[in-house]
């Protein structure tokens, strides 16, 4: 009996010993095996195209310090992505946002007017929703009446033909509130029984639509203003600033999917959007020398050209504006905006804040991660 317990003894050990080599090596090779798609999963390069949008507009200023220095490329290689930015310009918002209703833009510098529009009409029919991240400017507009035109106030424009960018855009909205806060009617050229005559256009159009007379004037952003003045088509009588101080105009608005799905490069873009407006406050004569660069390419202009009208939107800035990243600071315009645009009937809903804006990104950035 004690021989077959010893021989029984001896023959486990042996077993046991042949498990234990049999189980270090799976665990060699499993740590091997996690070692390699460890390194693979932080050593792979994601690629994203990301359709980045703006206006020819020293409103954008921020985009183009930004898409000039590379700043997103950067800091998204970081983080493993090898990010392809494809640049789209235009002239107005409407448009801007019409695309980015059909989902084919990721990121856009326009007005807060076309992306409440856009937002409105999203959560009726359910596509895409622009969500704004972060202030842009304040203020920044214009009206620009003929040389010869006798303006002594609002009263002053009846049986005038004034141009601006399309309904839904932030000029459209605030000359329409302007002119009813006045008490002045408004339609389209023709309209019987008006006191304004509003006929809708992109900016290069309407800087040759008042230079042939076919307005009395127009009501645009800068740089329009100052290249009417400096080549003598017209005479800037009016501020936006004047007409609603300190409202907002321009906005960073993201698509909602895209922050959902790429959550960590939306805080890179909104983190490049704040120290591109710290730079222009910073390095003002830097920051023109872009603009004038960019701006000479989209306008297809001389850049010393450019470089004169830059100079004086920003240094002279007759229009008042300001530059602000802050979201924040804008709600209460934006949502008066909103309210405008309800009786206009431009939007089938109202949105709330919570829908219009995601302050979580412009937050974490400026309190949490410093710029």
């Amino acid at each position: 009996m004690r021989v077959s317990i010893k021989l029984e003894s001896m023959s486990l050990v042996k077993r046991l010993g042949l498990t234990k080599q049999k189980t270090v090596i799976i665990i060699m090779v499993t740590v091997i095996i996690f070692s390699a798609i460890l390194y693979w999963l932080l050593s792979r390069t994601e690629e994203i195209k990301l359709i980045f949008t703006y206006q020819p507009s020293t409103h954008h200023i921020a985009a183009f310090i930004i898409l000039h220095n590379h700043w997103i490329e950067e800091e998204a290689a970081k983080l493993g992505y090898k990010l392809q930015i494809n640049e789209e310009c235009y002239g107005s918002g409407p448009p801007q946002m019409e695309r980015f209703a059909a989902g084919a833009v990721d990121v856009a510098y326009v007005g807060a007017a076309p992306v409440i529009n856009e937002v409105g009409w999203s959560l009726k029919k359910g596509y895409p929703k622009a969500v704004i991240v972060a202030a842009v400017n304040l203020q920044g507009s214009a009206l620009v009446m003929r040389t010869d035109f006798e303006y002594t106030g609002p009263k002053s424009l009846k049986k005038a033909t004034i141009g601006t960018f399309p309904p839904g855009s932030i000029q459209d909205t605030i000359l329409k509130d302007w002119l009813n806060k006045n008490g002045l009617s408004y339609g389209p050229p023709g309209t019987s029984g008006v006191d304004v005559f509003v006929r809708s256009a992109d900016p290069r159009e309407l800087i040759t639509l008042l230079n042939a007379s076919l307005v009395d004037g127009i009501f645009v952003p800068s740089p329009s203003p100052e290249i009417c003045e400096y080549k003598g088509i017209g005479k800037i009588v009016e501020s936006s600033a004047n007409m609603i101080q300190n409202h907002p105009c321009c906005v960073l608005a993201l698509r909602d999917s895209f922050i959902t799905e790429h959550r960590d490069l939306a805080e890179i873009i909104v983190k490049c959007h704040i120290r591109a407006e710290q730079f222009i406050h910073k390095n003002p004569e830097e920051a023109v020398n872009i603009a004038a660069e960019k701006l000479a390419e989209l306008w297809k202009e001389s850049e010393e050209f450019v470089r004169t009208i830059v100079e004086k939107a920003l240094i002279e800035n007759p229009t008042g504006l300001v530059y602000c990243p802050d979201p924040h600071e804008i709600v209460e315009g934006v949502m008066y905006y909103v309210n405008v645009q309800w009786k206009l009937n431009y939007i089938p809903v109202k949105p709330t804040v919570d829908q219009l804006f995601d302050f979580s990104l412009y937050d974490n950035v400026y309190c949490n991660v410093g710029v």
